[in-house]
């Protein structure tokens, strides 16, 4: 579904948006009785959503969006959501979740693109998302004001291009950022243009100012690793989810550590299990206690497990085309979902899946999963 790059929703389409997905209960939410839980997905005609729903898989609210969703942010109140348009997205679509409702649609500038992650800091008041500069051939971290109205108030370089997810480490004002290292243009749509060059690398920045602390690369013999999602352990180190972009007949690890002054650690698995992968990680998350580290694989149809502070493998999940993955409330367990509509809570420990009551009947969840 083609947007103009001035793509702008009204008030009258932001009214009509409410009064479609609103749905009783959801002031619940408010009153923080319910878990939040934030997923973009696509029905059988091929229409796209922005969708909420708590840890029983119940449906909080199910909004229409003008084109295919990626990632999202939770602002720390669990007040509000944003989804952002996938790469190369021209929108990001604000949600007031307690209300169910559309409350706001930011339009990526002319000359940029929304690269499919965002974060809240600052105690919910500055919303920062990926982004790409296609002509300076720069990743950039933009700045937006979520007291007034997400206005643009400026952008940090991340030190690579291509930048996708963002985390924010335990100390409050260390900023992670994957850059994926790979060059693309608008024109070509998603052509990989770099593939022999590619400069994937973890950037270090401070929020207070935007400045590059430090930036990490895998070794040389890595460099079509692409580093692309993560997720942080009570112990500040960020697991990082890689795509291989090199042959497919090669077998690399997937899966990384990251932290501040250290090179980044490459977690060992059998052969057997990273071959299961083929060669592409989807999403990673850390239980709600965060001592358990997870990644996905859609085209492996498998999901890896991890206990952070042994490297100890658990038990994996097998589920067809397996993406989204984020902390269930239990610690120890997670919520896991499919392209195929499947939402299930598994405990890699025991090694038990629950099929969650989905309050969705035509749901083909896109790649990730977020909570607040």
């Amino acid at each position: 579904m083609p947007i103009s790059r001035r793509f702008f929703l009204t008030g009258s389409a932001l009214a009509g948006l409410a009064a479609a997905g609103a749905l009783p209960g959801v002031e619940a939410l408010a009153r923080g009785r319910e878990s939040l839980f934030l997923s973009a997905r696509a029905d059988r005609k091929g229409r796209f959503y922005a969708s909420g729903f708590d840890a029983t898989g119940a449906r909080l609210f199910d909004l229409p969006m003008p084109a295919r969703g990626h990632g999202s942010a939770v602002s720390p109140d669990g007040r509000y959501g944003v989804f952002f348009g996938r790469r190369p997205g021209r929108f990001a679509l604000v949600v007031d979740a307690a209300r169910g409702t559309a409350a706001h649609t930011i339009p990526a500038m002319e000359d940029r693109a929304f690269a499919g992650h965002g974060l809240f800091v600052k105690g919910g008041r500055l919303l920062l998302a990926t982004e790409i500069d296609y002509e300076g051939k720069r990743g950039l971290i933009g700045l937006y004001d979520a007291t007034d109205s997400y206005r643009r108030i400026g952008e940090w370089q991340t030190g690579g291009m291509d930048p996708h997810d963002l985390r924010l480490l335990p100390d409050g004002r260390t900023l992670i950022v994957a850059n994926g290292g790979i060059l693309t243009h608008p024109e070509v749509q998603r052509m990989k243009l770099n593939l022999d060059t590619m400069d994937s690398s973890v950037a270090f920045i401070d929020i207070r100012d935007g400045s590059l602390i430090e930036q990490r690369r895998l070794p040389g013999e890595f460099f079509q690793l692409s580093l692309r999602h993560m997720a942080v352990t009570v112990a500040g180190e960020t697991v990082i989810a890689m795509q291989y972009e090199g042959p497919s007949s090669d077998l690399v690890p997937l899966v990384g550590l990251a932290r501040p002054g250290r090179e980044i650690e490459l977690l060992e698995m059998p052969d057997a299990a990273w071959s299961r992968l083929r060669n592409y990680c989807g999403s990673a998350a850390v239980d709600a206690g965060g001592t358990i580290l997870g990644v996905t694989s859609p085209r492996g149809g498998r999901a890896l497990f991890w206990e952070a502070a042994t490297r100890r493998p658990l038990q994996p999940l097998d589920l067809a085309d397996g993406c989204g993955l984020a902390a269930a409330p239990v610690p120890g367990r997670f919520i896991v979902s499919n392209g195929l509509g499947a939402l299930v809570e598994y405990d890699p420990i025991a090694g038990r899946t629950r099929a969650l009551n989905s309050g969705f009947a035509d749901a083909r969840w896109d790649n990730h999963i977020f909570t607040g």
